[in-house]
C-alpha cells in the first residue's frame, strides 16, 4: 500500500515543542506507575484509576493565560494607591519637637505649648493613640480606609509622657490576612520653652556700661554727634564671642552684634572732627563691655 504524500502541511500551534514535552512526560508517567504497580503486585483496581487519572491529565494540559508573556498575572488585580511612608518614629520633627531616640521605644522633646504631630504606618490600621500622662493631650485623630492615622499630641505641662498605638495588618479586601499586630510607643519629654533671645539697644550716651548676653541675643548700635564729626564703623574686640553682623560709619554709625559663644569683647567706636588735624579738635570715643554666657 502506497502513502500518498501531499505537498500540504499541517499548521501546528506554535507551542506544539511545549506539547509535546508535556506528553512525553505524561507517558513516562503512565509506564512508571505501571511497572510500579506490577512489581508491587497490586494489579485490578489501583492500577486501572492510576492509569484513567495519569491519562486525563495528559490530554487536559494546563493552558498558560492568553496576552503578553512579559505581563505579570498581577496586572489583572486593582490598581493601588502607594501611601506616604511614615516619618521615623511616626514623629514630625520641628524647632520645637526634636527626636533623641530611635532605638524602641523611641523618644522624643518638646517644649510647653508645642503640638508633636505624628504619622503612623500606612500598611496599618490604628486605634486611638492614648497617653499615659495629662501632661500631653491627644487631638485631631485621622484614619484613612486603607490604612494609616495622623493625629497630634499636645504638650500642656513639663513632664514625661508615653503615648502607645497598637495597629493591625491592613490586607486588600478578600485577601487571606494573617493575625499581625504592631504596637507603637513614643516617650515624650516636655520642657520649659526656652526664653526668646533679646535685643540690647545702645547708644553714644551709653559709652562705659556692661552687659551680659546670653547666646543668640543681639546687640544694636546707634551712634550720632555733631555733623563735623565722623564716626569709624563700631567693633568687636573679640568676633568669637560678639560677632559683627552689619556696620556703617558716618555722621551717624550703626551696627548689629549676635552673641556667637561665651567670651568677653569690647566694642568700640571713634568719632573724629572732620577737620582734622588741621583744628585740632579732640576726638571722641564709645566703648561698651560685654560678657557673653552660654
Amino acid at each position: 500500500m502506497k502513502v500518498r504524500s501531499t505537498s500540504q502541511h499541517q499548521a501546528f500551534p506554535t507551542d506544539w515543542h511545549e506539547r509535546a514535552r508535556e506528553a512525553v512526560g505524561c507517558l513516562t508517567a503512565v509506564v512508571g506507575v505501571t511497572l510500579r504497580t506490577a512489581r508491587g503486585r497490586l494489579l485490578g483496581l489501583f492500577t486501572f484509576a492510576a492509569l484513567v487519572a495519569l491519562l486525563a491529565a495528559c490530554a487536559n494540559p494546563p493552558v498558560p493565560p492568553s496576552g503578553n508573556p512579559s505581563t505579570s498575572s498581577s496586572t489583572n488585580s486593582a490598581a493601588t494607591t502607594t501611601e506616604p511612608a511614615a516619618p521615623p518614629c511616626g514623629v514630625v520633627t520641628s524647632p520645637d519637637v526634636v527626636v533623641t531616640s530611635r532605638i524602641g521605644p523611641c523618644a522624643a522633646t518638646a517644649h510647653v505649648g508645642s503640638t508633636v504631630h505624628i504619622v503612623l504606618d500606612p500598611g496599618f490600621h490604628w486605634d486611638d493613640p492614648k497617653s499615659d500622662s495629662d501632661v500631653v493631650q491627644v487631638a485631631g485623630v485621622q484614619r484613612r480606609s486603607s490604612g494609616g492615622l495622623t493625629a497630634d499630641l499636645y504638650a500642656t505641662a513639663i513632664g514625661q509622657a508615653t503615648v502607645t498605638a497598637v495597629g493591625t495588618l491592613a490586607c486588600a479586601p478578600g485577601q487571606p490576612c494573617p493575625a499581625l499586630a504592631r504596637l507603637w510607643s513614643l516617650r515624650l519629654t516636655i520642657t520649659h520653652r526656652p526664653a526668646p533671645s533679646q535685643t540690647i539697644a545702645v547708644t553714644d550716651a551709653d559709652s562705659g556700661h556692661s552687659y551680659t548676653m546670653h547666646r543668640d541675643d543681639q546687640l544694636d548700635v546707634e551712634l550720632s554727634g555733631p555733623s563735623s564729626y565722623t564716626w569709624t564703623k563700631p567693633a568687636s574686640s573679640d568676633q568669637g564671642a560678639l560677632q559683627p553682623m552689619s556696620t556703617s560709619s558716618g555722621s551717624t554709625a550703626s551696627a548689629r552684634f549676635v552673641a556667637a559663644g561665651p567670651g568677653e569683647a569690647t566694642v568700640t567706636a571713634t568719632d573724629n572732627p572732620n577737620c582734622y588735624p588741621a583744628c585740632l579738635a579732640p576726638s571722641r570715643l564709645f566703648e561698651v563691655s560685654v560678657s557673653v554666657t552660654g
